[in-house]
């Protein structure tokens, strides 16, 4: 395990943080959103979890890039490069004194399948604190009730549509998932990879594994944040994507080998600038429908 960053006085500054969760599609991040976050630590120690890429660049772009009022006392990367050093005393030492935890992007069966229980129980706790959470790609798919986990590699939308039981359309049920994502799964990179397809199809499984009536899907197209904080929601971009909201209701059968079939799924398209009530009321808001036909989306009522 490797930590870099700015760790400050290494005391453990006693700080109110701000619970507020933040969602991030991919790509370049947005800086209004990513202020948000980092304020949410309201001064306390901001950590940074990955199992890949820069110890510093996160760091430093919390706390000099962006400026944040007030600036958190620390901020650390932890990087996990080799999965067993997760176990490191260090990591949860870290993440029990923090006000506010990062996840970024990368793979989410490195924080989904590899991360050990240990870690898996301090994230838990996050909420409970009042925490700010984010997170982004990989990162912020892994914090829903459900997660498409990568177990097995990607999974494309005609892959996924075409059979929804195939091994590779493999979901987790994370032990850290955040509260404000009850009944919902992430998808990030969401219009640049074309991925509506796939989100459906997790969200048919989801419903199906869990026994559920209705299920919510998250797609957030690059360079979108969506931010979640006292039961209300914002969306900002640093471009002109979206996110997009999908309900899908019960019944949902699904067969080995048989394209998916759905209807009556309602969603919504949240443009630079949204905000609103969360968890979103799909009878107060103005959808749109459609439906999927052996493995083909159609969009209008079905």
């Amino acid at each position: 395990m490797s930590i870099g960053g700015d760790s400050g006085s290494q005391d453990d500054v006693v700080a109110s943080p701000t619970r507020r969760l933040v969602l991030m599609g991919g790509g370049a991040e947005d800086d209004a959103a990513a202020t948000l976050f980092a304020e949410g630590a309201g001064g306390g120690d901001l950590v940074i979890l990955r199992a890949s890429g820069s110890l510093s660049s996160y760091p430093t772009y919390f706390t000099t890039s962006l400026t944040p009022q007030p600036r958190p006392s620390s901020a650390v990367t932890l990087l996990t490069a080799i999965p067993g050093t997760a176990s490191d005393p260090a990591v949860l030492c870290w993440i029990n004194r923090a006000e506010a935890v990062w996840l970024a992007g990368g793979s989410q069966w490195d924080y989904l399948g590899r991360w050990p229980d240990t870690v898996h129980a301090a994230l838990s706790q996050l909420a409970g604190r009042g925490a700010a959470v984010g997170g982004t790609s990989a990162g912020a798919m892994s914090l829903g009730e459900a997660a498409f986990d990568a177990q097995f590699g990607g999974v494309s939308s005609a892959e996924a549509l075409s059979d929804p039981l195939r091994s590779d359309v493999s979901l987790s049920y994370p032990r850290f998932a955040q509260p404000e994502l009850n009944g919902a799964l992430v998808d990030s990179h969401f219009t640049e990879r074309s991925r509506e397809g796939r989100l459906l199809t997790f969200l048919a499984r989801f419903l199906t594994e869990r026994g559920l009536a209705s299920v919510v899907g998250v797609g957030l197209d690059e360079g979108v944040a969506l931010v979640i904080d006292q039961g209300r929601y914002s969306v900002s971009t640093t471009g002109g994507g979206s996110a997009w909201i999908y309900q899908v209701k019960e019944p949902v059968v699904l067969a080995a080998g048989a394209p998916l079939d759905l209807t009556g799924v309602r969603f919504v398209r949240l443009a630079n600038g949204s905000d609103g009530l969360w968890p979103i009321d799909f009878e107060a808001v103005a959808v749109e429908e459609l439906s999927v036909e052996q493995g083909v989306v159609r969009r209008g009522a079905s």
